[in-house]
């Protein structure tokens, strides 16, 4: 029945609802992504950080490139840029550090555009849909009159459905588009606070460790 009820409001609303039923779809599909990729301890691996961290301060720095490698994480790449890196003056490192936090950067806002651009196509699409409905309502008013109400009662009601339909998308993606980058400028902070830690512990310097 819901199915059936579903398929009826999609037909209800004309081409635009197929529209709005791949962004729907595409939202729902990056949300679900980026709830999974965005973990913490999927970007951080803090785990093998301290493996890291223990194996630096023992002075056994290809061990502790060893186990950079062992996770494919943004931080864990950093960590292995700064270890190979090692070897170089501190601001040299502090540069390769810095370009190899630039380079994760595009993977914590991965799909964020799309996100974005369906939050503002999703209402105007909505809008488009009722706009074009309420014109095929005057339309019928023009050839049939106004005497049928029931007639201009459906055609207004299916004219505002593609409006319903574009906030009700809308809505819940500018949340979770919201809610993203707040979590991903939380994860760049603390990629940046450990990329420094890892600077300070590379070159024996610790007055720079909070």
């Amino acid at each position: 029945m819901n199915s059936s009820f579903g398929i009826e409001l999609i037909s209800r609303g004309g081409p635009l609802m197929i529209a709005l039923l791949i962004c729907s779809i595409l939202s729902l599909a990056i949300i679900i992504e980026r709830m999974i990729a965005l973990r913490r301890k999927r970007i951080m691996r803090v785990d093998i950080l301290m493996e890291v961290e223990i194996a630096i301060k023992k002075g056994e720095l290809s061990v502790a490139l060893e186990w950079a490698r062992t996770a494919a994480s943004p931080m864990t790449k950093i960590a292995e840029v700064a270890l190979i890196n090692s070897d170089k003056p501190k601001e040299d490192l502090k540069d390769a550090i810095e370009e190899a936090g630039r380079m994760q950067v595009p993977y914590l806002e991965k799909f964020m555009t799309i996100l974005q651009t369906i939050t503002v196509i999703s209402p105007l699409l909505g809008l488009l849909g009722t706009v074009t409905g309420m014109i095929d309502v005057f339309q019928t008013i023009v050839s049939e009159g106004t005497g049928n109400a029931n007639i201009l009662a459906g055609g207004i009601s299916e004219a505002l459905l593609t409006t319903a339909a574009g906030l009700s998308i809308a809505i819940p993606t500018l949340i979770f588009y919201n809610f993203f980058n707040k979590r991903i400028e939380h994860l760049i902070a603390e990629m940046e606070h450990l990329s420094i830690t890892l600077v300070e512990l590379l070159t024996n310097d610790f007055s720079g460790i909070e």
